[in-house]
């Protein structure tokens, strides 16, 4: 799986199950829900703890979660 294929896969989890970002940035938590969303766009990462999180939230795959602590 290429990094923008997982992008397209977690806007489509938000958009199946009618979470907002906001929704979403407070069950991973972290510093700043911009990091979070960036992240979760692929344009920043993740640090492996909020990559759990992420993971957990959307379902992802180890391979996945890993993906969220690369630019």
């Amino acid at each position: 799986m290429k990094r923008e294929q997982l992008t397209e896969k977690i806007l489509d989890l938000k958009r199946d199950n009618g979470w907002t970002w906001k929704h979403i940035t407070a069950q991973i938590g972290g510093v700043s829900p911009v990091l979070v969303v960036g992240a979760l766009l692929g344009q920043m990462k993740l640090v492996k703890p909020l990559a759990r999180k992420a993971a957990a939230l959307f379902g992802l795959s180890p391979g996945e979660e890993r993906m969220l602590n690369e630019v």
